[in-house]
């Protein structure tokens, strides 16, 4: 189904049909991340962070972690703050500078990343199916193109 008619409006603007077409997916895709992190009590953004430093493979700073966050990273304290919480990371204070921290995954971490990653990799594989690996690559060329056309408004 077009994008005109699962909204009920008409787009004149091709162009503005792809951004939108974008917003309306991510969106999209968002409601249904959260319905399945809030079957492991986490969110999209907390598994994102021990994902971040499970692949780095070291302990990383609060900034280092927000550097490289997929979704939001506006409140990184808190989210660190939650997963500690949790049990899932730790913060370790740097002797030469006690205002940074690194953070790493506990155990308890590791065994919930072990739960939820091949759950999430199985469904994300599962429902992409339908698209080639050869348009996987298009798109994911094509949104970096997007993403480098809209970096020149001011503020982001």
């Amino acid at each position: 189904m077009s994008l005109d008619k699962e909204i009920k409006q008409k787009i004149d603007s091709a162009r503005h049909e792809a951004v939108l077409n974008i917003v309306y997916t991510a969106n999209f895709l968002d409601k249904i991340s959260r319905s399945f992190f809030s079957d492991f009590d986490i969110t999209e953004a907390q598994y994102n962070v021990m994902v971040i430093i499970k692949l780095e493979k070291r302990r990383l700073t609060q900034v280092e972690i927000s550097e490289r966050m997929v979704s939001s990273r506006a409140n990184i304290t808190s989210l660190i703050d939650k997963l500690q919480k949790k049990g899932y990371v730790r913060r370790l204070a740097v002797a030469k500078d006690r205002r940074v921290h690194q953070i790493e995954l506990t155990s308890q971490g590791i065994m919930k990343l072990d739960e939820v990653e091949p759950q999430y990799i199985k469904i994300v594989e599962q429902n992409m199916r339908r698209v080639s690996l050869a348009e996987s690559r298009d798109l994911n060329h094509l949104l970096v193109k997007i993403r480098k056309s809209f970096k020149s408004i001011e503020g982001v």
